[in-house]
């Protein structure tokens, strides 16, 4: 930070931390131990998420069979999941480390923002991806949606991501600390009254970005799982009686839906978790009054806020391992590109419906292919004993 005496002439040219008068006892909130336990867990966070969210990006837009609508929100997800890690993970865990904060107004206000509008971001696909999955099961001849509506609704995410998060970009500043030299700051919200801080959370965090979207998936999953189990799966007891080879492809198709529908649930619920202890944080900092000085609450919120903001960014690492876990698409296409050694280029992969298909169509053939060998021999006999 800079000090009283030459605000005036370097303010807006510096506003980073004098690093001359650096004093660990000061400056570090754990000791070097937890330091480095922090250290190595958001690691670990930063690396599986960047490499499997870029797998899957590349998963996606390299196979040409997975270019679907319920994988363009997938890629969405990804790449929220992306601008977490790479924009908010490592200033995160400095913020954690050191008490003042060290990477300037600029950051202070970016960091804040655009973490704000990835959680958005990232929630509001997940409520697009349960909408698809509803449509694409529930009405699956009525209304499906496209692509190109598909990209729209990205586009929709986003601006209201950007917009619904500004408020923070706005308002989150540097505060010198209290009883402190003045290169010593905080990055903190200061709204101009607190009636509006705490409208802007209940309504915007945690309504908008929380809430509500969990209640629109969770009427949307009911919706699957009581259309599901009130019926049987159309073409059922077409394979137990061997009835025609399309009716076959549809109850693979339908199954492949509800696969697809119960991974999708797995990563709302790890979501939900993942987010929830930092809600709660914010909540109670936010509507529960300001917290009294070396109490053991304000102790418990100093050792459960970093382990709650890892947590939340750990979600951004678990997604691409549920999807491998789940679906085979995905597992059969991250070994291809594997195999492949290629940073682009297309990369092709029987699928399970295709290869259903070739067996199926393939014995079909063999059998035709002995009948006619059977009528033959047959004519030829007959000739024969004429």
């Amino acid at each position: 930070m800079i000090s009283d005496s030459d605000s005036d002439n370097s303010a807006s040219t510096d506003d980073s931390v004098n690093f001359n008068q650096f004093n660990p006892e000061k400056w570090l909130r754990y000791s070097s131990s937890v330091s480095l336990l922090y250290c190595l867990a958001y690691t670990i966070v930063f690396i599986l998420g960047i490499v499997g969210n870029s797998a899957v990006v590349a998963v996606v837009f390299r196979s040409p069979r997975m270019r679907t609508v319920t994988n363009y929100f997938i890629v969405n997800l990804a790449l929220a999941d992306i601008l977490v890690l790479l924009f908010c993970l490592p200033p995160t865990l400095l913020g954690h480390l050191f008490i003042p904060w060290i990477l300037g107004l600029f950051m202070c206000k970016a960091v804040s923002y655009l973490q704000g509008v990835a959680v958005s971001a990232s929630i509001n696909t997940l409520v697009a991806v349960s909408v698809d999955r509803f449509l694409a099961i529930c009405y699956p001849l009525k209304c499906q949606m496209s692509r190109k509506c598909a990209r729209r609704m990205i586009i929709i995410i986003w601006l209201f991501s950007l917009a619904i998060a500004f408020p923070w970009a706005l308002y989150f500043t540097l505060h010198p600390i209290p009883e402190t030299h003045s290169e010593m700051m905080l990055c903190i919200e200061s709204w101009p009254d607190e009636l509006s801080e705490r409208l802007y959370f209940l309504t915007a965090n945690l309504l908008l970005c929380y809430l509500i979207p969990l209640t629109v998936i969770t009427c949307c999953y009911i919706a699957i799982w009581l259309k599901v189990w009130r019926r049987h799966i159309p073409g059922e007891k077409g394979i137990k009686t061997g009835k025609n080879l399309n009716t076959q492809m549809d109850l693979v198709m339908q199954r492949s839906k509800l696969k697809v529908a119960k991974m999708m649930i797995v990563v709302v619920v790890i979501f939900v978790i993942s987010w929830l202890p930092l809600y709660i944080i914010f909540a109670r900092l936010k509507l529960g009054g300001v917290i009294e000085e070396n109490s053991i609450e304000e102790k418990i919120f100093m050792t459960m806020t970093p382990i709650a903001q890892w947590l939340g960014a750990s979600n951004s690492c678990i997604n691409p391992i549920l999807y491998a876990f789940f679906h085979k698409k995905y597992r059969k296409g991250f070994a291809a590109i594997v195999k492949s050694r290629k940073c682009c280029g297309a990369v092709r992969y029987e699928s399970s419906i295709s290869t259903y298909y070739n067996r199926n169509t393939t014995q079909r053939s063999t059998r035709y292919t002995a009948r006619v060998d059977t009528q033959c021999e047959y004519i030829n006999s007959i000739a024969t004993m004429r």
